[in-house]
């Protein structure tokens, strides 16, 4: 019969315990959650993605038309909204701009900037 192995808090980490022993360090493996997974983050993109659409649609009175961009970088996840500025017959012209919203970890709204205005109908290449 293999020992029993449980998880105990000493200070800030954790320990594993086997049999009312303390497993080394070495032995131990207790993994930290992924980033996005933490307690109290925003568990996914997808979830970010339309929390920054609705945060800008709303500080800005303009109608949301894309998410076009969402990166996870230390600082927070950055995400580029599609709003529309202008609308016009036919709606190939309507003039849009890409905004650039910085996230916390928990999802809350730091920053926002617009980065680019464009038609809807404007080719450009990315690189």
């Amino acid at each position: 019969m293999s020992p029993r192995v449980t998880q105990r808090l000493e200070g800030d980490q954790p320990t594993l315990v086997e049999s009312g022993s303390i497993v080394p360090e070495a032995m131990a493996t207790v993994q930290k959650p992924p980033i996005g997974r933490r307690k109290g983050e925003t568990s996914s993109a997808a979830s970010v993605a339309q929390q920054a659409k609705a945060e800008l649609a709303s500080i800005t009175g303009l109608d949301a038309d894309h998410v076009s961009a969402v990166m996870h970088k230390p600082d927070g996840w950055h995400v580029t909204v599609d709003l529309v500025e202008l609308r016009r017959i036919p709606a190939a012209t309507d003039v849009l701009a890409a905004y650039e919203a910085v996230l916390g970890p928990t999802g809350v709204l730091l920053s926002y900037h617009r980065t680019r205005r464009y038609f809807r109908d404007q080719m450009i290449e990315e690189s």
